[in-house]
């Protein structure tokens, strides 16, 4: 089998030669240690942000999305990952922003007026929104943006799908190639109390700016289902540690029956929908399948996400993708160690398929290199079908 193969039986609820393996990001310095050299993979900020930002103030934007692509493919075939999920149009014309100081740089939107502050640090590679006109104008301004875009008409030649296209041409044959969408909550940017208040306050504004949000997510979408990408994914966190961040309830009302509207177009295709989140999200399970939802991925140990448990109670309508530990085995080791955590969550998810394995969220900076490897290898020695089950 090859790696698409491997995970579309995967997905299909059956065993497969082996377990496939995935892997949502792999950042710096796992990447600059695998392909020996420097390169623009991950979601490191100095990738993801700096460079992006010095290429468009260079003019270069466009080799700058190559490059990355590039060594993304590169890395991914080094690998021999059975999915690569990273198949989706760039604009073609993407904001430019104004320098503000060695480290920040503050976008406009010259129609509007509102901007937005992002930070890099160099310390710990993150690049991330700090202020906007957002976060300090609070609904007004919420309400300000969605107005904005609900006088906009939907551009598709905005976005250019060349390097969607060198994608499916290089690695469709061999690979189960995903792109992305998702409902964008604005839970998880620097204005989520605006948006967390209002839930409450003004729900009618909130049911508006998902909206429009989500007619232009379904329109790129199935550009990209016409052209034969073989699964969708969304990766807006929904939770943190202890349970969602908002209540299920609020879920129940604004995220599920948005993402039943992801989904239904996904299956109309015949593709699965594949949710990423991080945290605890035990008390969204059932709904997040009820809302079409095939595969979870992350299912995160230190969030209190049992795998064993979900395997029992959901493995039959939820593939699982996930969770050699990031944030404790990968990060401190030791090989053995590592080893084994991914030989047992084999023994425990693999029985039966609808299985592939991965970290429990991304390879991040603080995850070394070799206990990576060391869990690519322990994944193919111990991932072979028939699983063996009767002991260590």
């Amino acid at each position: 089998m090859n790696g698409k193969e491997r995970a579309l039986t995967a997905f299909a609820h059956q065993e497969a030669d082996r377990v496939p393996v995935f892997e949502l990001t792999i950042d710096n310095p796992s990447a600059e240690y695998i392909l020996g050299r420097p390169n623009l993979c991950g979601f490191g900020g100095k990738a993801r942000g700096l460079a992006y930002n010095e290429a468009v103030l260079k003019g270069k934007i466009q080799e700058y999305f190559l490059q990355r692509k590039l060594d993304e493919l590169e890395l991914w075939e080094t690998l021999d990952l059975d999915v690569y999920p990273h198949c989706d149009p760039t604009p073609r014309e993407p904001a430019i922003p104004d320098q503000i100081s060695e480290h920040q740089w503050k976008f406009t939107n010259s129609a509007t007026g509102q901007w937005t502050i992002f930070d890099y640090s160099v310390e710990s590679d993150v690049y991330d929104m700090v202020d906007s006109s957002l976060r300090q104008g609070g609904l007004l301004e919420l309400e300000k943006l969605t107005e904005y875009l609900e006088n906009q008409t939907f551009d598709p030649d905005a976005w250019d799908f060349t390097l969607v296209d060198m994608v499916l041409e290089r690695m469709g044959n061999d690979r189960m190639v995903w792109a992305s969408a998702d409902v964008e909550i604005g839970s998880t940017f620097d204005w989520a109390e605006t948006f967390l208040i209002g839930l409450v306050e003004a729900p009618d504004l909130i049911h508006r700016y998902l909206d429009v949000r989500l007619k232009n997510t379904l329109k790129i979408t199935e550009m990209l289902l016409e052209r034969g990408v073989h699964g969708i994914h969304g990766g807006y966190d929904w939770a943190a540690n202890k349970g969602p961040i908002f209540s299920p309830r609020h879920f129940r009302k604004f995220v599920f029956p948005r993402i039943q509207q992801i989904t239904d177009l996904c299956h109309r295709y015949g593709v699965p929908y594949i949710k990423h989140t991080d945290g605890n999200v035990n008390s969204l399970l059932d709904e997040m399948i009820a809302a079409g939802i095939d595969a979870f991925q992350a299912i995160e140990p230190r969030a209190g996400m049992d795998i064993a448990f979900i395997k029992k109670q959901y493995g039959d309508r939820l593939v699982l993708i996930g969770n050699v530990d990031c944030s404790t085995v990968l990060v401190d080791g030791p090989i053995e160690a590592v080893k084994e955590q991914t030989a047992e969550l084999i023994r425990i998810a693999a029985p039966g398929g609808g299985f592939i394995i991965s970290s429990s969220n991304s390879i991040h900076p603080g995850v070394k290199p070799e206990y990576y490897l060391a869990m690519l290898e322990s994944a193919k020695e111990n991932g072979m079908y028939p699983i063996q089950t009767g002991g260590k």
